[in-house]
């Protein structure tokens, strides 16, 4: 059922990762860049060798991106909680 929407959806998903790390890592300017190029290489690449698994690696970078955003964020709030 994923897989359907990974291929019709492949740009924008790629366009939802290079926004995810362009806001989320603006503490490190240059690790930020560092991913950016790798995952605009990346994405370029899966589309245009046409690899339809490139989908789901892209998907799968999204949620580690957002995984950390919500660890960072949990770790906040215990923080809070100790307190």
């Amino acid at each position: 059922m994923l897989y359907p929407i990974l291929l019709d959806y492949y740009l924008y998903f790629c366009f939802a990762l290079l926004a995810i790390t362009w806001f989320g890592r603006g503490a490190n300017p240059s690790l930020r860049t560092n991913l950016f190029y790798g995952y605009g290489l990346i994405s370029a690449l899966g589309f245009l060798l046409a690899l339809d698994w490139m989908g789901g690696v892209i998907f799968g970078l999204i949620l580690l991106e957002l995984g950390r955003h919500l660890r960072r964020w949990l770790d906040k709030k215990a923080a809070q909680l100790k307190k």
